[in-house]
């Protein structure tokens, strides 16, 4: 299954790679859309989730582990 990316979606992506200029961008299809994971190192720093439909499925921010 092959996802196309809204307007939005890429609007965002390219956001992320402003926000973080050095990471790892890496996209993980799944059967509902695609998570989007923003890694810098070992650590993911950010992540998003797009549905098939075209949403944006943004989750809580990530807390940095003790």
């Amino acid at each position: 299954m092959a996802i196309e990316l809204t307007t939005d979606q890429a609007r965002l992506i390219a956001r992320m790679r402003l926000r973080h200029p050095g990471a790892d961008i890496r996209a993980h299809q799944r059967a509902w859309g695609v998570i989007v994971e923003v890694r810098e190192g070992a650590r993911t720093i950010a992540l998003v989730a797009f549905d098939a439909s075209g949403r944006v499925l943004a989750d809580a921010p990530l807390r940095r582990a003790a």
